[in-house]
């Protein structure tokens, strides 16, 4: 099958957990398939090369963060008009539907959390870290998701990464449920798997330490402060936060201004290359992701492969994702978190309960072999093809 996939960002560039997704679909899909990826133009990188066999087309746009994808849609748009007279594709795959707001020809598109949710996702607005972060905030979901909703309209077919996304797009965006095939994400599972993280503990001088983890690109959506407010009333003696991961850009500033007495109990481990994340998650005693929205969450379901217990949160797509393998709260509640880590951390069968089911848990459902096969089924199934 001879598949063009669409993406803003592939790496060696990751904006996002959404970017993950594009790299494992892709690699996964070119072990059996011809696979062209287009993608935005990235310093230092030539605008057409082949990584795992991945016939990879990098397009110049104009960087205006955060709506860079807007203007990469129209490039991308004029790019695939272009290339399809040339070349034929079985499919076009929009790896993130928004993107596909300005192409007028077939194609298919990944739904992943909305710009309505974005837009609502703090108390009926959006997050954000200040009053001038809003202001910039508001205006650009509303424009985003009249753009989404254009998008939407014409794809002959979805996959959602979860059962809560397809929800969301169905209610709000008026999505014909028949459309949307419910395919979740998937991590390597020989990768992401428990490990001796003996040697990481002593880089980082954790002898006696009880070990809380998070990991991602920290924006307001993750919780962080909630985090931040929970590890103060955490009863624990002896516990230490490793935070892994870059930031929105001036939000650190925020945090640490906020939370000034809080450096004594966290360590900042930055940027982690992919191949060292297992130690990481197999050095911490309990995950947590306290966020106020996910459309997926890598980071639970490569923890819980780890055998990491997890405390999350109970919004978006998390439910799915942490299933009954770990401890769900309500988003913004930094007094139920606390006790949730106090419980984790002093309750070792519990501890040993999540870490068995949660490995299994992901095997049966989050395999990136899984994903890759289900993505061709559905690939086949789609009416144009």
């Amino acid at each position: 099958m001879k598949i063009c996939l669409v993406n803003l960002d592939f790496p060696p560039a990751r904006g996002s957990g959404q970017t993950v997704y594009a790299e494992k679909i892709a690699k996964g899909l070119s072990k059996n398939h011809q696979v062209t990826m287009i993608t935005s133009a990235i310093a230092g990188c030539c605008n057409r090369e082949f990584i795992d066999n991945i016939d990879v087309r990098r397009i110049d746009c104009p960087s205006y963060d955060p709506s860079k994808w807007i203007a990469f849609g129209y490039q991308a748009a004029a790019y695939l008009r272009n290339l399809r007279k040339r070349e034929w594709f079985d499919i076009v795959h929009f790896l993130d539907a928004h993107v596909a707001w300005a192409f007028d020809g077939p194609f298919a598109a990944t739904l992943h959390q909305s710009f309505n949710q974005r837009l609502k996702g703090d108390n009926g607005l959006p997050y954000a870290s200040s009053v001038w972060n809003f202001l910039k905030r508001y205006p650009y979901y509303l424009v985003a998701r009249e753009l989404e909703k254009k998008a939407v309209k014409k794809a002959a077919a979805f996959i959602a990464v979860s059962k809560a996304t397809k929800k969301e797009f169905v209610m709000h965006y008026k999505t014909p449920a028949s459309k949307v095939h419910v395919i979740y994400n998937g991590i390597d599972t020989d990768f992401f798997k428990p490990v001796d993280a003996a040697s990481l503990r002593r880089d980082f001088q954790l002898d006696g330490k009880k070990i809380l983890l998070y990991v991602g690109f920290t924006t307001p959506r993750k919780g962080i402060e909630t985090l931040f407010q929970a590890l103060n009333l955490v009863k624990t003696k002896n516990v230490k936060l490793l935070l892994v991961g870059k930031w929105e850009k001036g939000y650190k500033k925020v945090v640490d201004k906020k939370f000034k007495f809080m450096k004594y109990c966290v360590i900042e481990a930055g940027y982690v290359k992919d191949e060292e994340m297992p130690l990481y998650y197999s050095l911490a005693d309990i995950f947590i992701l306290p966020s106020l929205l996910e459309g997926f969450g890598f980071p639970l379901a490569e923890a819980m492969a780890c055998k990491t217990p997890v405390i999350s949160t109970n919004v978006g797509a998390i439910p799915e994702v942490v299933g009954s393998s770990g401890i769900l709260i309500p988003p913004r509640n930094a007094v139920l978190l606390a006790g949730a880590i106090d419980r984790l951390l002093s309750e070792q069968t519990l501890r040993d309960q999540y870490k068995e089911s949660a490995r299994a848990y992901v095997l049966d459902n989050f395999s990136q072999d899984i994903m890759v096969q289900k993505t061709v089924d559905f690939y086949k199934s789609v009416a144009y093809l």
